[in-house]
């Protein structure tokens, strides 16, 4: 029996760094980590990033930013990463 991979929640850290970057970086996912020099080209590179690190496993994800109300204290903004055929499936 194959086990498919529900939805996870993807929390992502963004903090400045040296030379005027912007690193977002998460623990949910070890080695993610993004470097731009302004945040609107950080938020379009994260779901690309995730996308490429789930890819390496074989899992095909979409990935969208997650609406958060709750003003979390380690600081970090919620992304989903749903399996692409799941999504294709609550579409269809």
């Amino acid at each position: 029996m194959t086990t498919q991979m529900k939805a996870k929640i993807i929390r992502i850290r963004i903090e400045p760094g040296d030379a005027d970057l912007l690193f977002a970086t998460s623990p949910d996912i070890k080695g993610l980590l993004v470097a731009e020099n302004n945040a609107e080209a950080l938020e379009r590179e994260i779901p690309k990033a995730i996308r490429d690190m789930y890819a390496v496993s074989g899992v095909d994800v979409v990935v969208s930013p997650v609406e958060d109300d709750d003003g979390d204290e380690d600081n970090s903004q919620p992304w989903v990463a749903m399996p692409a055929d799941l999504a294709r499936a609550a579409l269809g």
